[in-house]
């Protein structure tokens, strides 16, 4: 298995989870989940196929859906609540921008498929279903809202830190490394707290914030090239354990947590309402 081809399946995974990251935010529709599996299946196809400008179908699909979001929110646009479970779907857009990119060999800022697809994953795991995870937790009335909207902000920033650090100035991609490192950990401890008589959902953010306490430390290794240059099932460490880490148990296992709180909270919930 080549480091490309590794990279087409992290992706594909990715892209069966994130949409669920922001569904919550959407109207209900019966046409959700046949768009998305429409979509879906034109970017496998897209991915491991000679048809590579299939995968524009899943950047429609993310346009369509934050355009979704926005005229469903529109009353409440500009309030911080709102512009935070609306970064998840930037994120998706700027992932699938860098999908097409990759499949399709764009060049995008003069980077080949491998580059597009690492900023792809990224935006997909990092940006669309952790942060989208933590945007949704944001939107609860609860203590521990402004450390979470505070997590989606500075998230936001450090990413675009990271993306001008990457390039054309070095200095700044640290930075950006640093404000993930302590901000998601602070929002998963924070909601370790909030759930810890809840078994599951504790069980699995904990999960979580394990696995993404060692990506990071990956992340760290090899920003400070200390990270050996292993290959394994024919892609580098930072693919295949770091990603397939992040794609497979961080993510997944922290927006399952934050769906299981969320579906617990409304049990709660409804007995309060029948006694009022």
């Amino acid at each position: 298995m080549t480091e490309l081809t590794f990279l087409r399946v992290l992706l594909l995974i990715a892209l069966l989870v994130a949409p669920f990251a922001t569904r919550p935010s959407l109207p209900r529709s019966r046409w959700d989940l046949p768009a998305q599996g429409v979509a879906f299946l034109c970017s496998a196809i897209g991915l491991f196929s000679s048809i590579p400008m299939l995968t524009g179908a899943w950047l429609l699909y993310c346009i369509g859906s934050g355009l979704r979001y926005a005229v469903h929110r529109h009353k409440t646009l500009f309030s911080l609540s709102t512009i935070a479970q609306g970064v998840p779907f930037v994120f998706s857009v700027v992932a699938a921008g860098w999908l097409v990119g990759g499949a399709c060999d764009l060049r995008i800022l003069g980077y080949g498929p491998a580059y597009s697809f690492y900023a792809s994953l990224h935006g997909n795991v990092l940006g669309w279903i952790m942060l989208g995870g933590v945007a949704l937790l944001a939107g609860q009335e609860d203590q521990h809202r402004r450390l979470h909207l505070a997590t989606v902000f500075v998230s936001l920033a450090s990413f675009f830190l990271i993306a001008f650090g990457i390039d054309q100035l070095p200095a700044l991609k640290p930075l950006g490394v640093l404000g993930v490192s302590i901000m998601l950990p602070l929002s998963q401890l924070s909601f370790l707290r909030r759930t810890r008589h809840r078994r599951v959902a504790f069980g699995l953010a904990l999960v979580s914030l394990l696995g993404l306490a060692l990506t990071l430390a990956f992340a760290w290794l090899n920003e400070l090239s200390r990270l050996p240059s292993i290959y394994l099932l024919g892609a580098r460490s930072m693919v295949s354990v770091h990603g397939v880490l992040n794609a497979v148990v961080v993510g997944p296992a922290w927006l399952g947590a934050v769906y299981l709180s969320r579906i617990q909270d409304r049990a709660l919930e409804l007995p309060q309402r029948e006694g009022e």
